[in-house]
């Protein structure tokens, strides 16, 4: 990987940003007669990388979506001058990829063509590991929580703790990384606040599903600023008092107030939709930050925005429904 300098890399970061979408576009795209008169639309802007309707049928917009992704991520890590950081952002790639593997072996299937490239963990390596199940090669924190998985596996298969713990896993081995880098940039309120916003979240799921406290601590992330033992202690609180007990930290503010709107409300979706929101926002206040990461990594999170964005106008069209469109990285 190259090591680029900042000012070379949100150089040209600021170049391929020109061409992202813009909720215009999307409007457009969204209000095209049918399916195929949209995905056209969609690759006459040149997304996709350079794909030709030609080339697919009109079922096809989920590989447009991969493929442009796929050239966003090899664009940024190539452009970052650091890729220890960068690569965080790219985990949730690598926990699909676990996951999906796993769950390959355990059904005694071939693993579906659902794996994602360009990962911080190569999927070769990951092949191997899972199928061997040797978990050496992998960061502490994957392999001390593969090895835990391979040992209960003897005697439960349980799909839901298994997919919270490598969940867990991630988190901890960005805190790991991290604490290692003596990092205090928006790396690390990033992360925190997306650790202490699903806290929350798996406290308010628990509670409607009706699990115990000790199912809700195989939930738990590490890495934000509020304590693990403020989320069990309000497990079994009045719905009233949760926003209240979560104000902690400087995270503290914008979780209690989404869960208060949640109280009021009582729609669950609310609270994935505000933790988007405060997540982009921290991206947007470094965006402008020429010698950081901030606008690399902006970049990189408004593709992906742009694709989910994607994802729900096809859906939509697909199913024949109408849509608030989601909100975009600007």
């Amino acid at each position: 990987m190259p090591q680029a300098s900042y000012e070379y890399a949100v150089g040209r970061i600021s170049e391929l940003s020109t061409k992202m979408l813009d909720s215009a576009q999307l409007r457009r795209i969204h209000e095209a007669p049918d399916e195929k008169s949209a995905l056209a639309m969609l690759l006459e802007t040149g997304y996709g990388g350079g794909i030709s309707q030609d080339q697919l049928n009109d079922t096809e917009i989920d590989y447009v979506i991969r493929s442009q992704l796929q050239l966003s991520r090899r664009m940024v890590w190539e452009l970052t001058p650091a890729p220890e950081l960068t690569s965080l952002f790219f985990l949730q790639v690598d926990v699909h990829n676990i996951k999906s593997l796993l769950k390959a072996r355990l059904l005694d299937r071939e693993v579906p063509d659902i794996l994602i490239e360009d990962g911080a963990l190569p999927i070769p390596l990951l092949k191997d590991c899972i199928n061997s199940k040797n978990y050496e090669a992998l960061p502490e924190a994957f392999k001390r929580t593969l090895n835990k998985i391979e040992a209960e596996l003897q005697h439960d298969i349980d799909p839901l703790k298994f997919s919270a713990q490598i969940d867990g896993a991630m988190f901890t081995h960005i805190k790991n990384v991290l604490d290692q880098q003596k990092d205090q940039s928006f790396v690390r309120k990033f992360f925190s606040l997306s650790a202490d916003f699903q806290n929350a979240r798996s406290v308010i799921r628990a509670r409607l599903l009706g699990w115990d406290a000790d199912r809700l601590k195989d939930l738990l992330l590490d890495g934000g600023e509020i304590d693990h033992s403020v989320f069990v202690e309000s497990f079994d609180l009045p719905k009233e008092q949760l926003a209240v007990k979560f104000n902690r930290g400087s995270n503290g503010k914008i979780i209690s107030a989404a869960v208060e709107e949640y109280v009021t409300t009582g729609n669950t979706p609310i609270l994935k939709r505000k933790m988007e929101t405060a997540l982009m926002n921290v991206l947007r206040n470094v965006k402008w930050e020429m010698f950081s990461l901030g606008p690399i990594i902006g970049y990189l999170m408004g593709r992906e925005a742009e694709a989910k964005a994607l994802r729900v106008i096809f859906g939509a069209k697909r199913g024949g429904f109408e849509l608030e469109l989601p909100e975009l990285y600007a």
